[in-house]
Protein backbone atom coordinates (compact mmCIF):
# COMPACT_ATOMS: atom_id res chain seq x y z
CA UNK A 1 0.00 0.00 0.00
CA UNK A 2 2.75 2.46 0.91
CA UNK A 3 4.72 1.30 -2.14
CA UNK A 4 1.85 2.38 -4.44
CA UNK A 5 1.97 5.85 -2.91
CA UNK A 6 5.73 6.00 -3.43
CA UNK A 7 5.38 4.74 -7.01
CA UNK A 8 2.66 7.30 -7.74
CA UNK A 9 4.76 10.11 -6.28
CA UNK A 10 7.78 9.00 -8.29
CA UNK A 11 5.67 8.85 -11.46
CA UNK A 12 4.28 12.33 -10.79
CA UNK A 13 7.79 13.72 -10.26
CA UNK A 14 9.01 11.91 -13.35
CA UNK A 15 6.36 13.66 -15.44
CA UNK A 16 7.86 17.02 -14.62
CA UNK A 17 11.09 16.39 -16.50
CA UNK A 18 9.96 14.96 -19.83
CA UNK A 19 12.43 15.52 -22.64
CA UNK A 20 11.12 17.00 -25.85
CA UNK A 21 13.77 15.43 -28.03
CA UNK A 22 12.16 12.02 -28.39
CA UNK A 23 8.81 10.34 -28.16
CA UNK A 24 8.75 8.78 -24.73
CA UNK A 25 6.90 5.57 -23.92
CA UNK A 26 7.00 5.61 -20.12
CA UNK A 27 3.89 4.68 -18.17
CA UNK A 28 2.23 7.42 -16.15
CA UNK A 29 0.77 5.87 -13.00
CA UNK A 30 -1.83 7.99 -11.19
CA UNK A 31 -4.09 7.03 -8.28
CA UNK A 32 -7.80 7.45 -8.93
CA UNK A 33 -9.14 10.93 -8.10
CA UNK A 34 -5.61 12.41 -8.07
CA UNK A 35 -3.90 14.83 -10.47
CA UNK A 36 -0.26 15.08 -11.55
CA UNK A 37 1.41 17.92 -13.45
CA UNK A 38 3.19 17.20 -16.72
CA UNK A 39 5.69 19.88 -17.74
CA UNK A 40 6.84 19.72 -21.33
CA UNK A 41 10.31 20.79 -22.51
CA UNK A 42 8.82 21.87 -25.86
CA UNK A 43 5.53 23.60 -26.69
CA UNK A 44 2.64 21.28 -27.49
CA UNK A 45 0.25 21.85 -30.35
CA UNK A 46 -1.96 18.79 -29.91
CA UNK A 47 -2.94 16.70 -26.91
CA UNK A 48 -5.16 13.60 -27.00
CA UNK A 49 -6.19 11.07 -24.35
CA UNK A 50 -7.38 7.69 -25.62
CA UNK A 51 -10.24 7.12 -23.16
CA UNK A 52 -11.30 10.24 -21.25
CA UNK A 53 -13.45 8.18 -18.88
CA UNK A 54 -10.25 6.59 -17.48
CA UNK A 55 -8.03 9.69 -17.34
CA UNK A 56 -8.50 13.34 -18.10
CA UNK A 57 -5.99 15.84 -19.39
CA UNK A 58 -6.29 19.54 -18.76
CA UNK A 59 -4.15 21.86 -20.88
CA UNK A 60 -3.02 24.87 -18.82
CA UNK A 61 -0.72 26.26 -21.49
CA UNK A 62 1.48 24.88 -24.26
CA UNK A 63 4.03 23.55 -21.76
CA UNK A 64 1.89 22.47 -18.78
CA UNK A 65 -0.72 19.70 -18.60
CA UNK A 66 -2.55 18.16 -15.65
CA UNK A 67 -3.47 14.47 -15.84
CA UNK A 68 -6.29 13.22 -13.59
CA UNK A 69 -7.16 9.61 -12.77
CA UNK A 70 -10.92 9.16 -13.25
CA UNK A 71 -11.52 5.38 -13.27
CA UNK A 72 -9.40 2.25 -12.90
CA UNK A 73 -7.73 1.05 -16.06
CA UNK A 74 -5.26 2.08 -18.72
CA UNK A 75 -5.42 4.37 -21.72
CA UNK A 76 -2.87 6.32 -23.73
CA UNK A 77 -1.77 9.95 -23.96
CA UNK A 78 -0.28 11.52 -27.07
CA UNK A 79 1.29 15.00 -27.12
CA UNK A 80 2.44 16.49 -30.44
CA UNK A 81 4.66 19.55 -30.93
CA UNK A 82 4.33 22.46 -33.35
CA UNK A 83 6.42 20.67 -35.96
CA UNK A 84 4.21 17.55 -35.84
CA UNK A 85 6.84 15.68 -33.85
CA UNK A 86 5.58 13.41 -31.06
CA UNK A 87 6.69 14.80 -27.70
CA UNK A 88 5.03 12.06 -25.63
CA UNK A 89 3.26 8.82 -26.48
CA UNK A 90 2.64 6.52 -23.53
CA UNK A 91 0.15 4.79 -21.30
CA UNK A 92 -1.74 6.35 -18.42
CA UNK A 93 -2.52 3.75 -15.76
CA UNK A 94 -5.05 4.64 -13.07
CA UNK A 95 -4.66 2.66 -9.85
CA UNK A 96 -6.52 2.53 -6.54
CA UNK A 97 -5.45 4.98 -3.86
CA UNK A 98 -4.99 2.67 -0.87
CA UNK A 99 -3.51 5.21 1.53
CA UNK A 100 -5.68 5.31 4.65
CA UNK A 101 -8.27 3.02 3.04
CA UNK A 102 -10.22 0.49 5.07
CA UNK A 103 -12.47 -2.08 3.42
CA UNK A 104 -15.40 -3.37 5.46
CA UNK A 105 -16.83 -6.76 4.46
CA UNK A 106 -20.32 -7.82 5.52
CA UNK A 107 -20.98 -11.21 4.03
CA UNK A 108 -20.59 -10.86 0.26
CA UNK A 109 -20.91 -7.06 0.34
CA UNK A 110 -18.14 -4.56 0.91
CA UNK A 111 -17.74 -0.82 1.37
CA UNK A 112 -14.77 1.51 1.57
CA UNK A 113 -13.83 4.00 4.28
CA UNK A 114 -11.23 6.74 3.97
CA UNK A 115 -9.55 6.94 7.38
CA UNK A 116 -7.38 10.04 7.50
CA UNK A 117 -7.69 11.26 10.23
CA UNK A 118 -11.20 9.90 10.98
CA UNK A 119 -13.12 7.33 8.97
CA UNK A 120 -15.72 8.47 6.42
CA UNK A 121 -17.48 6.57 3.63
CA UNK A 122 -15.64 6.65 0.31
CA UNK A 123 -17.76 5.20 -2.48
CA UNK A 124 -15.71 3.08 -4.84
CA UNK A 125 -16.08 0.65 -7.70
CA UNK A 126 -16.89 -2.78 -6.23
CA UNK A 127 -18.79 -1.49 -3.19
CA UNK A 128 -22.22 -2.88 -2.48
CA UNK A 129 -24.94 -0.98 -4.34
CA UNK A 130 -26.63 0.15 -1.11
CA UNK A 131 -23.40 1.42 0.46
CA UNK A 132 -22.31 3.17 -2.74
CA UNK A 133 -25.65 4.88 -3.31
CA UNK A 134 -25.98 6.05 0.30
CA UNK A 135 -22.49 7.58 0.34
CA UNK A 136 -22.88 9.13 -3.12
CA UNK A 137 -26.21 10.74 -2.19
CA UNK A 138 -24.65 12.26 0.93
CA UNK A 139 -21.66 13.59 -1.00
CA UNK A 140 -23.90 15.05 -3.72
CA UNK A 141 -26.19 16.64 -1.14
CA UNK A 142 -23.28 18.19 0.70
CA UNK A 143 -21.77 19.53 -2.53
CA UNK A 144 -25.10 21.10 -3.58
CA UNK A 145 -25.39 22.97 -0.27
CA UNK A 146 -21.84 24.34 -0.70
CA UNK A 147 -22.98 26.46 -3.63
CA UNK A 148 -20.66 24.89 -6.24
Amino acid sequence: MAMRGIAAAAAALGLMGLAAGAALADDIVIPIDMTAPMRLAAPAEGVAIGNPSIAGVSVQNERLLFITGRAYGATNLVVVGHDGRTIFNGRVIVTPSDEGLVTVHRGAESSQLACQPGCRPRPDIGDSRQSYQAATEQITGRASTAGN
